[in-house]
């Protein structure tokens, strides 16, 4: 009988994704004047505001932040949406733990039977990993890759013992494994796995040691919140952990090294690496944090739909409105990650009022602390303001600002998007109907080349789940992420206005715009694909 109706699901979709994707060309598009009120101009406006110096960056945990709220929610309230939060507000405030790490009193020391060498928090090593104090004094082990993978025949903590000690791997590189024909990959085995590997043996810490080259030094971590970690108030004790992840710099990875007779070069020789051993000596780590309570609200505003029938399904549209902290006086505005995003959505807020409304409501939301750990949006679907299962689709805007030009030969730019081209992510992991309506309406108005290469699950940025759609994906809403691609300023203070293509991000808008406007002014519900056994996906 299982099979009978897996069967029979697998008929009806197909019979309803066909009779659906054969109408969407007759589906009415918005009313022109909406679409071309979405301009270059009014999308600069916001863009020239939202990443200004005076705002600082919009770090979740700073002052700045506020003001770039109350600006968000101002204009959402002169287009003539309502509050949308619980209290009819524009704000959903909740409680955040932040804890800054002092640099001053942390510090690793080394011990040898020779001598007793002390590193600088900083300098010699940063640590990004630990929401909690540490003050550990154990041995140090080394764990050569840090691999654990019994299912490959391979474990570099099968002949140690790293319970309660420091275990010591090397952050780039893994070792050369096959398996059905195939090698075993960096996007099969990030640095996480790494840490949930030290972990699952019972280490009290992990020391990750650079290449020889340098690559993945303390710039490639800048943006993974080093000196602060931030967590929901209502999260943090289940999170806290005193588990430190530490990144060694020059000097300490070649004295680790030394200790092993190994230089940095042999480190890209996997055949020459040692096993794993006790390395002969103990590590003390300390780091010390500074811990406050305080606030932070997503943006919530409600235009609501015209069908007394429909209106109380909505029509999602979202971006992030936070960005990075301030850094040794460089401001990383975050014109492209995400202003950009956010001023898409403003402009399509505003195109939805005028003229006539849509069926359905239009619920927008810019959420907060998406850059540590995508918070607000998890904030909101464990609260949300109205019920996750009239939220028929959520659209999520994050860095749709850029355009590779064409003579750029600069290999941090080789994914970033050409003029006319725009990446979609996730559009058919839950809905082959919002694809196809997404695709026929492409080519009903702008007209991109839709890539869909980050897409893929096995495309190493994993882009999927590093942003807020990911969090309502997860309770079966379903989802299209637009994204221009990554570029060399990513996570960087120069991420900034003037480097953005307007004229692009004006289109973005207006296809996002109809997308919308089609999904909301549906005579039916958009449909949620069946999993294979016949149920609703997730």
């Amino acid at each position: 009988m299982r099979h009978k109706r897996h069967y029979l699901a697998l008929i009806l979709l197909l019979l309803t994704v066909g009779a659906g994707a054969r109408s969407w060309a007759t589906l009415p598009l918005p009313p022109a004047a909406a679409m071309e009120s979405i301009t270059p101009a009014a999308l600069r406006s916001h863009v020239e505001f939202l990443a200004s110096d005076e705002l600082g960056g919009r770090y979740a945990a700073s002052d700045s932040i506020q003001i770039a709220a109350r600006y968000l929610a101002s204009r959402l309230r002169s287009y003539g949406f309502r509050g949308g939060a619980a209290d009819g507000s524009f704000f959903q405030t909740f409680e955040i733990v932040v804890r800054r790490l002092l640099p001053d009193q942390s510090f690793l020391e080394i011990v040898t039977p020779a001598e007793k060498r002390r590193y600088t928090y900083g300098v010699d090593f940063i640590a990004f990993g630990g929401t909690g104090p540490v003050h550990l004094h154990t041995e140090a082990v080394f764990v050569r890759f840090g691999v654990a993978l019994p299912e490959w025949g391979y474990d570099d903590y099968a002949k140690v013992d790293v319970k309660g000690k420091l275990a010591v791997a090397l952050l780039q590189g893994l070792p050369a494994l096959e398996r059905e024909g195939r090698a075993l990959s960096a996007s099969e085995y990030p640095v996480q796995r790494k840490i949930e590997a030290a972990r699952a043996h019972g280490a009290a810490g992990l020391l990750l040691l650079r290449d020889a080259s340098g690559a993945g030094g303390m710039r490639g971590f800048r943006g993974a919140g080093l000196a602060s970690r931030i967590t929901l108030a209502e999260e943090d004790a289940r999170l806290a952990s005193a588990f430190p992840v530490l990144l060694a710099e020059t000097r300490l990875t070649q004295d680790l090294l030394q200790a092993l007779d190994l230089s940095p070069e042999r480190l890209l020789t996997p055949a020459e690496m040692p096993e794993s051993k006790p390395l002969g000596l103990t590590a003390t780590v300390a780091l010390a944090f500074e811990t406050q309570r305080q606030q932070a609200a997503n943006v919530i505003g409600i235009l609501d739909g015209a069908d007394p029938e429909r209106r109380n399904e909505y029509v999602l549209l979202s971006a992030h409105y936070d960005h990075l902290p301030t850094r040794d006086g460089q401001i990383y505005n975050g014109a492209d990650d995400d202003a950009s995003g956010t001023a898409t959505v403003l402009e399509i807020a505003k195109a939805f009022t005028i003229g006539e409304r849509p069926k359905r409501s239009i619920l927008v939301i810019f959420h907060t602390a998406e850059e540590v750990g995508l918070l607000g949006s998890k904030y909101f679907v464990a609260h949300p303001t109205v019920p996750l299962s009239a939220i028929v689709a959520n659209l999520n805007v994050d860095m749709v600002g850029r355009t590779r030009a064409p003579n750029d030969t600069n290999p941090a730019n080789r994914e970033l998007s050409d003029a006319n081209t725009l990446y979609l992510i996730g559009s058919d992991k839950l809905s082959r109907e919002l694809h196809e309506l997404s695709e026929q309406t492409n080519r009903d108005t702008e007209r991109f080349n839709l890539d869909y290469r980050y897409n893929r699950e096995d495309h190493p940025q994993r882009l999927y789940y590093r942003s807020d759609h990911y969090n309502y994906a997860q309770k079966g809403i379903p989802v299209i992420f637009y994204f221009t691609g990554l570029h060399e300023d990513y996570h960087r203070p120069t991420d900034d206005t003037e480097k953005l293509d307007f004229e692009k991000m004006a289109r973005i808008g207006r296809l996002i715009f109809a997308t919308a406007w089609r999904i909301a002014n549906l005579e039916h519900r958009l449909r949620v694909d069946p999993s294979p056994d016949g149920t609703r996906t997730h």
